[in-house]
């Protein structure tokens, strides 16, 4: 049960295991938490927690997330060195951080003098203290914490953050994952519970390197799957997974975002069929890894990304969600009135169980010079339905969400031409799908003479990335390697006698670049119109604007084809005379 900052408190707490205690009896549930339980010594002995002197209070229930409380507690002893060693408990959360908690449930952390302490109730804060990484040395490790990019350094005082870190021996007492095996091979039905912290590894200041679960979560898994083939895999994360290989190898797998205090309550009641799941997938969780394109990589068109573009085959596509009912759709029917457009279908429970469908509508655009989605979600809607029983679901979708943003002229279009309306049950489960036919004038070309051409309105590009035009706003474009750049401006209108000049606005930090610096403009037939040479500015975000003569005066409507070289960075282009 996660709190952060903006959370209140927790009247209760119900994990998975204290409401399955509930529901089936503590002495038939058998749990095993999957970390490792580790001890550390140094040269110096072993890392103890000491307990608090009588006098300190405990602050049972005053965790506080918020950034002004979170200077950490100071009133506790810090973690030391001695001849008794203290059992801690080694939670690894993938990308190489770790968590230790101490036999009190508290975690080791980091407050502002420095020292560590057994403080806090959980990971947390905008700066995690709680987080540590071993990192190899000789025979032993160091261990770093990033949350102050500092090594954890004994000293007469207790264990302290340093520049320089001192050697750690971690000795494994025992190990998750053959404590999993062990519950798993004595128990019927196996539940294991993975994901994610979004404190430690999923938010905006901490992006993740890969999709994998983490090594940790996935050999608890498989080590439970071994020891008993009745495995599930719960996953309550913040963000997807790839995790074809348990998809191909477990019975049942379940997702959830992070819930509030009755979590466990209400995911046992889902496991246990009280409730048929009607959740739907909010994102496309991808097969692997190599399905995303770079993280930096904003133009998610041309990397063919979200379930908007993406080009493959996706392990879950986006609105998935399975059921423990079936629904059946029938008799999609479209009216158009006003700004709006109306659906209605009727959808059938045909399965044995109560349950909810999520029945979820989408729109096919016709041709345009913009590239479409094939589809793109205009609406949903929830109908609960007893087995055997029919409903209706409606919708009234405003025009305006057909429509895409036309860089040609700087506005949100709804372009005429036969928009295919689908309903279906995911964004690949498409049931029923029906026509409907706009009207209107279709997009005149670009009024270059008058708009110029903004560089990231592009139609489509290779081998160029979206940049920051300045560090407080806007677009540019740059190559995204050492080879050239392209881009291509469709249907550009110079006018009845067309332009003498350009004038491109560019930025170069770099004074040299292996083959050179410069932009090479020319039309759709290759004809070409110019060559401009870039000029060092000193900086990227400090831009010129650069006269050069048209080597043609390009009269009517034209494709402009626009190649970059070397460390530019262009941000429009604007013809005259």
């Amino acid at each position: 049960m996660k709190t952060d900052w903006y959370s209140g408190s927790l009247i209760q707490r119900a994990s998975l295991v204290d409401a399955l205690r509930e529901r089936l009896g503590a002495d038939r549930v058998i749990f095993a938490d999957g970390a490792d339980r580790v001890r550390l010594r140094t040269d110096d002995g072993w890392v103890q927690v000491p307990e608090p002197a009588a006098d300190v209070p405990s602050r049972a229930g005053e965790a506080s997330l918020n950034p002004a409380h979170l200077r950490g507690r100071t009133d506790l002893p810090p973690v030391r060195v001695g001849g008794q060693p203290t059992e801690l408990t080694l939670t690894e959360w993938g990308e190489g951080l770790l968590t230790l908690r101490a036999p009190s449930g508290r975690y080791l952390t980091v407050a502002e003098d420095g020292y560590v302490r057994a403080a806090a109730d959980q990971p947390g804060g905008w700066i995690v203290r709680e987080t540590f990484a071993l990192e190899r040395h000789g025979d032993a490790h160091l261990l770093r914490h990033p949350g102050t990019s500092r090594y954890i350094q004994v000293t007469a005082d207790g264990l302290k953050v340093a520049e320089r870190g001192s050697a750690f021996t971690v000795e494994v007492i025992s190990h998750g994952a053959e404590a999993a095996a062990r519950a798993a091979a004595a128990a019927d039905t196996v539940i294991v519970v993975a994901g994610n912290d979004p404190h430690i590894n999923g938010r905006e200041t901490e992006d993740r390197r890969t999709l994998a679960l983490p090594e940790r979560q996935e050999a608890l898994w498989r080590a439970a799957h071994a020891a008993n083939p009745r495995t599930v895999l719960a996953m309550t994360s913040s963000y997807p997974y790839a995790v074809a290989a348990a998809d191909a190898a477990l019975p049942a797998l379940l997702w959830s975002a992070h819930g509030g205090q009755s979590a466990g309550t209400a995911l046992a009641r889902v496991l246990f069929g009280d409730v048929s799941p009607s959740g739907r997938l909010p994102q496309t969780w991808y097969a692997a890894e190599e399905d995303l394109p770079d993280l930096l990589d904003y133009d998610i068109i041309t990397a063919g990304s979200t379930y908007l573009y993406f080009r493959g085959t996706p392990l879950y596509p986006f609105g998935h969600g399975l059921s423990y009912t079936s629904f059946e759709y029938q008799g999609l029917d479209l009216s158009l009135g006003g700004d709006a457009v109306s659906a209605t279908l009727t959808v059938a429970n045909t399965g044995p169980a109560a349950g909810t469908e999520t029945v979820q509508l989408y729109a096919g655009a016709p041709a345009t010079t913009v590239r479409r989605p094939a589809r793109s979600l205009v609406a949903h809607g929830r109908l609960s339905l007893l087995p055997g029983e029919s409903g209706t679901v409606s919708f009234t979708v405003p025009l305006d969400r057909l429509g895409f943003w036309d860089v040609a002229h700087g506005r949100w279009t709804v372009g005429p031409g036969g928009y295919e309306i689908q309903a279906g049950a995911s964004s690949t489960d498409i049931r029923l799908a029906r026509t409907l036919t706009l009207g209107g004038e279709p997009a005149a070309p670009r009024d270059v003479r008058r708009r110029g051409l903004a560089a990231a309105d592009f139609d489509e590009q290779s081998g160029v990335v979206l940049v920051d035009r300045t560090k407080e706003r806007g677009d540019a474009v740059a190559p995204g390697g050492t080879e050239p750049g392209r881009l291509l401006f469709r249907g550009c209108d110079f006018g009845t006698e067309g332009p003498d000049t350009v004038v491109v606005r560019v930025s170069r930090e770099e004074d040299a670049a292996p083959g050179g610096t410069s932009l090479e403009l020319y039309l759709g037939d290759g004809t070409a119109l110019a060559a401009v040479g870039v000029p060092v500015t000193g900086s990227r975000y400090a831009y010129d604007d650069v006269r050069v003569p048209l080597d043609t005066a390009p009269a009517g409507v034209h494709d402009v084809h626009l190649t970059l070289r070397g460390p530019v960075r262009l941000d429009r282009l604007d013809f005259s005379g």
